[in-house]
Order: C-alpha cells, then sequence, then structure tokens
C-alpha cells in the first residue's frame, strides 16, 4: 500500500510539473484598465435587471514584460483584480502556455500573493 502510494504521488508530480513551468519575468511597466465586474453576481444581476443594470467597475493593471528575451503582454486574469507592480524581476509560473500566475510580496504588509495573467500578445 505505501508502495502504492509512492508511486501515485510521483505520478501526480510529474503530471503537474508537466502543466506548470517556472520563468522569470522581468515587469517593464503596468497600464491601468477599468474592467466591468464579470463574477456570479454580476451575471445573475444582468440576467434579472437586463442587459441595462448598474454593475461595478474595478480597477486594474496590466503588465507590459520581458520572458525568455520575448516582449510579453499580461493581462489580468484574476477575479480580485490586480495591483500594479513596480519595474522588476519577479517569479512566475506559466500554464497550459496561455496564463500565468505571479507570485510577489505587498509593499508594506510583505505578504506573499499571486495572481493571475493572461497571455494576450507582445508589445
Amino acid at each position: 500500500m505505501k508502495q502504492l502510494l509512492g508511486v501515485l504521488g510521483l505520478l501526480a508530480a510529474a503530471c503537474c510539473s508537466a502543466w506548470a513551468t517556472s520563468v522569470q519575468v522581468q515587469v517593464v511597466a503596468a497600464h491601468s484598465v477599468t474592467r466591468n465586474e464579470e463574477d456570479n453576481r454580476a451575471v445573475l444581476s444582468k440576467g434579472i435587471l437586463g442587459s441595462h443594470a448598474v454593475t461595478s467597475q474595478s480597477e486594474s493593471f496590466d503588465l507590459q514584460t520581458i520572458i525568455n528575451a520575448e516582449h510579453v503582454l499580461l493581462v489580468c486574469d484574476d477575479p480580485k483584480g490586480c495591483e500594479s507592480l513596480a519595474a522588476g524581476n519577479y517569479e512566475g509560473d506559466t500554464r497550459r502556455s496561455k496564463w500565468i500566475k505571479l507570485n510577489f510580496a505587498l509593499p508594506l504588509s510583505g505578504k506573499r500573493v499571486s495572481r493571475w495573467y493572461k497571455i494576450a500578445g507582445t508589445w
């Protein structure tokens, strides 16, 4: 039984590593964007009140980055929104070659957070 669990653990680790690859992300610039809320509550409100229902908006930040010597535009794809990151180098994990999960510390508190970004093209 222990051997079976060990083999399953190794298979799970191999599977997950195939889906995620660590990359260095160099943030060059952050751009402010305003998006309409698209969470479940906003969708339900639109369904009940119609397409002209008032929805809230959130300010978020998209990033111009350099990843593996390529200029890459990252668009915030996190329901919590994305903070404005200072220019510098950050750790990230690519997922299915469409998304990047950036890991960084918030200013002042130093709390480690991660935000999802979608690869939107080049700049």
